[in-house]
């Protein structure tokens, strides 16, 4: 037999002695409701316990705001100007202009001419006699320009070709640079023989070099650095002789650059 449709029946006595007939099925109906009603209320009491804190800190912040002070409009009073004081009637007195009568005339002074400007003195013959004459400045000291040699280094089995034929210092120079030479990796010429580098130094009157200038490369930077590697190994050079300039010398110096071998 179905559960939802077996009703059995029970007695009840009321206050007054009558009999009231209760079914079970109304008995569950109430407890559901009961459950249902009692469920409600314990979700409703957890939400308001979770949102208590967030409540209290809303009013915490809320309390702790302080409002923006006022702000007052400021005008700016300046004071008035003050009046001249009047004269009294004693200053007045002293200061009132003077009015012609009718037999009163004025006139201007007709002696009152403008100074004539004064002419310059001429100088006399004894103030022009002690007067210094101006010293004339000396001439500026032209400055020589630097002597310009050259200097080539000798071909690859070749000899040494000079525009000074029998300078020893330029001899000493050749012998010193071609006895500090650099042999770049053959594969840096190429089909090439060899690679000619001209340099450009400027010598002081101590040997030292002040200035070095690469005027002809060779196209090739490690051919090029030999070549410079080959100056300044020898460097400083001996002092300039006497006849060269004894404040700096120019000297061009080509160095053929060829592999060993």
């Amino acid at each position: 037999m179905d559960a939802k449709h077996y009703e059995p029946e029970r007695l009840k006595t009321a206050g007054d002695g009558a009999a009231v007939a209760i079914s079970e099925a109304s008995v569950w109906t109430v407890s559901a409701s009961m459950r249902d009603g009692l469920s409600r209320w314990v979700v409703a009491a957890t939400a308001l316990f979770h949102l208590l804190p967030i409540i209290l800190w809303l009013w915490y912040l809320h309390a702790i705001v302080r409002p923006a002070p006022p702000v007052f409009a400021v005008t700016l009073v300046r004071e008035p100007p003050k009046s001249p004081a009047k004269p009294t009637p004693a200053e007045a007195a002293k200061i009132a202009p003077r009015e012609s009568g009718a037999e009163e005339k004025t006139e201007a002074k007709k002696t009152d001419e403008p100074p004539k400007p004064a002419l310059p003195r001429a100088a006399s013959m004894a103030e022009r006699a002690a007067k210094p004459a101006p010293s004339a400045e000396p001439p500026p000291v032209a400055i020589p320009a630097p002597k310009v040699l050259s200097l080539k280094l000798p071909d690859r089995g070749g000899n040494a070709a000079r525009d000074m034929s029998g300078d020893p210092y330029l001899n000493h120079l050749l012998t010193a640079i071609e006895g500090n030479r650099v042999y770049p990796p053959a594969a840096e010429f190429g089909e090439a023989a060899q690679k000619l580098v001209v340099y450009s130094v400027v010598v002081e009157p101590t040997g030292q070099i002040s200035t070095m200038t690469l005027i002809v490369p060779s196209g090739h930077p490690r051919i090029d650095e030999a070549a410079r590697q080959m100056i300044t190994a020898t460097a400083p050079f001996p002092h300039l002789p006497a006849d060269y300039p004894q404040f700096r010398t120019s000297i061009t110096i080509g160095i053929p650059i060829y592999p060993r071998g």
